[in-house]
């Protein structure tokens, strides 16, 4: 037997947030809206299992730019690079 897939708007996740940020110790804000814009470029246009692995790996690119890690600036910018990518890899597969 399948489950249906859940689909909820961004705010909906605002519960199921807070608690993974409750269980990884996490007091960070974290921007879903720009998470959730990245993964769908990636998942569109290169492939559906890159997204999440992309948005670990934005997350990684954030934290290891210390200070930077915490500006929205940072997380903007670096979506901007990941998206941009991502838009251009259809193209060139």
């Amino acid at each position: 037997m399948t489950e249906t897939p859940k689909h909820l708007p961004p705010e909906a996740l605002d519960a199921w947030l807070a608690e993974a940020k409750r269980v990884l110790e996490i007091d960070d804000e974290i921007d879903i809206a720009a998470l959730l814009d990245v993964a769908k470029d990636v998942a569109h246009n290169v492939a559906r299992p890159a997204a999440p692995l992309t948005t670990f790996a934005l997350g990684l690119a954030l934290g290891r730019q210390s200070s930077a890690a915490d500006s929205p600036e940072a997380l903007s910018r670096l979506a901007e690079l990941v998206t941009a990518r991502a838009l251009s890899w259809e193209q060139e597969s």
